[in-house]
């Protein structure tokens, strides 16, 4: 990670760096090496596994690269959390940074990459409420869309756009039950 400044300059995306600071651009590839390594360790893939530094910083900078003209574009002030993690995931799905160091006799780490995205995606979807209790009798439909998911990300064609407008979804979803409910005294 210390050369990223530098991977980033040889790219020709010298200027992300100095629109977005390279502190920023650092946290960003920080924050996303330490959700892999910690995707890594709770599988316990550790050995069978690696996150590939380069296709890492491609991942980063490329998604810099499309904050930056959707800002511009759209006149975006503060980039939106479904935003982030929706053009994040999206670049993860295209580079696949998490490598397989095994030759065979490994296919459940196949899509490891889209497995890790689809937790990124979890992890931000159910993280509010905190700790929110699924009833039994809807576990099915949540586990239905969890599922749904992973299959989209291993064999649809998707873009960010999409995937952006899944997670608005679900979140449109949360804020209409939560209306019903508030509406009938729960």
């Amino acid at each position: 990670m210390g050369e990223l400044a530098g991977k980033i300059e040889e790219s020709g995306y010298q200027y992300l760096v100095e629109k977005f600071g390279e502190e920023r651009i650092k946290k960003r590839y920080q924050w996303l090496y330490n959700q892999m390594m910690d995707y890594i360790e709770a599988k316990e893939m550790e050995g069978r596994i690696l996150i590939s530094d380069d296709i890492l910083c491609h991942v980063v900078v490329d998604y810099f690269v499309d904050i930056d003209r959707l800002k511009e574009f759209q006149g975006i002030e503060k980039t939106q959390p479904s935003k982030i993690y929706a053009y994040t995931v999206f670049w993860i799905l295209r580079h696949k940074p998490m490598q397989i160091t095994m030759m065979e006799n490994a296919p459940e780490l196949a899509f490891v990459n889209e497995e890790f995205s689809s937790y990124l995606i979890r992890e931000l979807l159910f993280s509010e409420p905190d700790a929110a209790a699924i009833l039994e009798n809807q576990r099915e439909k949540v586990d239905n869309f969890v599922d749904t998911m992973l299959y989209y990300f291993q064999y649809r064609d998707f873009s960010a756009k999409n995937i952006e407008l899944m997670i608005l979804a679900f979140e449109a979803g949360r804020g209409y039950q939560y209306s019903i409910d508030y509406r009938q005294g729960r």
